[in-house]
């Protein structure tokens, strides 16, 4: 039998006339994505089917036109969602057959049901937080110890983005002299898990307190890259506290739940900080006004006590020569009256004699004149030898309190209270002298010309580092001329090996961005 050979179009020919009934028909396809790729406006890929054991079952090209595809992203955005069209993401397609005789046979995608990109990245999303949870790993990070007053912060965000404006802003507003390392990150698409592993490895080896993840407000879909488990598991493990600011107020990142903290936005995470220093201060003034008020009722203590203890040096002596005073006159009275009570009882004693002589018998007269006059005699005698003795009795007192003995004794006493004055003057002024030094010392410590000074110094250092940074800001650089070049998978071009010829590139310049296609390649030979 003779073999019959038929050309190659004839074959395709006959393929497209039996394809052609199917051709015009539409229908919905579920699959996952790979090999994806954008080139000229237009999306490609293949469209794969796996098992259980992630074996593929099924697997066709699929294309995406320019057209189609900016449909498709405006509707993704009327639902608040980014299309995300990375290796590995299921989608729902609607979508129709194309046949080429040069490539073969493809589905040509028309439309796309965002509920089938958004169901599957919230089903990804609860098994990575199950099998966190399940393994215990959403305590771990928050047992960190998290300093009282977090100075030296590491930011991981995208710089220049507006995270970074709000959260710095808000920490220069404070006027506080907080200390920021910044490991620059993108924090959406494709380069997220690998920029923000490699910014957390840069921050391990620093001496910072605390660790900070931020990034703006943005669509449903953009928390889709921070749900990441390599991010969490790294989170989970690491050696500082981490905060997080990821800027959505409603959904909840994967990170959100393994953080040590989680903010609603950059700002909230940046007010927080501030408001420990506020509080940390507000107790610095209290216990300084407590100190002082302290210090000042013991002062006006010790005060009371030297001017009681002056007092009393003062007016000890005059109260010693007023008690001597009156206790001479009060013995001086008693003797006068004793004195008085004893010529008193000798007078009535005479009466008594005399009135008993006048009534004996006129008999007894003469018998008893002679011995009268005896008794006169005796009684003359007594009486003489008593005011003798009452006499040298008051000669004694009176020697005993004469004014020079007296101020001889008085001058002893002076002495000896002059002697105790200056001892009491000595022991007081020194004790005041070293309470007087210590409350200088304090009050040197607590001068708030020192406390500005230090103030003004640090904000100095930090205007100098601020101006710094400014200068090395990339959009800084960007405004003297120059430009930065994007492939279209996003990444920095640095050499023309990088680019193909009819690729389309990225210029970044300062209020923009320009999408140009590569038409030749030309060596620098210098």
């Amino acid at each position: 039998m003779e073999k019959r050979f038929f050309p190659l179009s004839a074959i395709t020919k006959r393929i497209n006339e039996l394809l052609e009934p199917a051709i015009s028909k539409q229908f919905w396809v579920k699959a996952e994505i790979s090999t994806g790729r954008e080139r000229g406006g237009a999306f490609y890929c293949d469209l794969v089917e796996t098992d259980d054991g992630g074996k593929i079952v099924a697997k066709i090209a699929c294309t995406i036109w320019q057209r189609e595809l900016s449909t498709i992203k405006e509707l993704f955005k009327a639902r608040n969602m980014d299309l995300v069209l990375t290796n590995g993401t299921v989608v729902g397609f609607l979508c129709s057959l194309q046949f080429s005789p040069q490539y073969g046979l493809s589905l040509r995608v028309i439309d796309a049901d965002p509920s089938i990109a958004l169901g599957e990245m919230e089903l990804k999303k609860r098994e990575i937080i199950e099998r966190l949870q399940k393994e215990g790993l959403f305590e771990t990070n928050k047992e960190r110890f998290v300093p009282i007053l977090p100075i030296r912060l590491g930011l991981i965000t995208s710089s220049g983005s507006a995270a970074y404006n709000d959260f710095i802003q808000t920490l220069t507003a404070s006027g506080y002299g907080f200390k920021i390392y910044l490991a620059d990150a993108m924090v959406q698409g494709d380069q997220t898990e690998k920029s923000v592993l490699r910014a957390l490895d840069a921050l391990t080896g620093l001496d910072v307190d605390l660790v900070l993840i931020l990034r703006g407000g943005g669509s449903k879909t953009d928390l889709y890259f921070l749900d990441n488990e390599a991010i969490s598991r790294k989170i989970a493990g690491y050696p500082k506290p981490v905060w997080t600011g990821i800027g959505h107020e409603i959904d909840t990142s994967i990170l959100d739940y393994i953080a040590n903290r989680s903010f609603k936005t950059p700002t909230a995470a940046a007010e927080e900080l501030v408001a420990r220093f506020v509080q940390m201060r507000r107790q610095l003034d209290e216990a300084t006004n407590t100190l002082k008020t302290v210090w000042a009722y013991r002062l006006k203590i010790d005060q009371d006590y030297l001017a009681r203890a002056v007092t009393g040096i003062q007016q000890g002596p005059r109260k010693l020569l007023d008690v001597t005073a009156s206790c001479l006159r009060e013995q001086a009275q008693e003797l006068r009256a004793r004195v008085q009570r004893r010529l008193s009882t000798e007078q009535i004693g005479i009466g008594r004699r005399r009135e008993k002589l006048r009534s004996l018998p006129l008999t007894l007269t003469k018998n008893h004149m002679e011995r009268l006059a005896a008794k006169r005699q005796e009684l003359s005698s007594g009486v003489t030898h008593c005011l003798t003795r009452t006499g040298e009795t008051l000669s004694g007192l009176k020697q005993r309190f004469e004014k020079e003995r007296f101020l001889r004794r008085l001058a002893v006493e002076r002495e000896r209270n002059e002697k105790n004055r200056q001892q009491l003057k000595a022991r007081f002024f020194s004790v005041f002298k070293m309470k007087y030094m210590l409350l200088t010392n304090i009050k040197g410590r607590l001068k708030q010309e020192r406390v500005l000074q230090r103030i003004a110094l640090a904000r100095t250092s930090l205007n100098d580092k601020m101006a710094t940074l400014k200068a090395i800001d990339p959009q800084t650089v960007l405004k003297r001329g120059f430009a930065l070049v994007y492939s279209q998978q996003g990444t920095l071009v640095r050499s023309i090996a990088d680019v193909a010829e009819k690729q389309l590139i990225q210029t970044r310049l300062a209020d923009g961005s320009l999408i140009s296609e590569v038409t030749a390649k030309e060596i620098n030979h210098e």
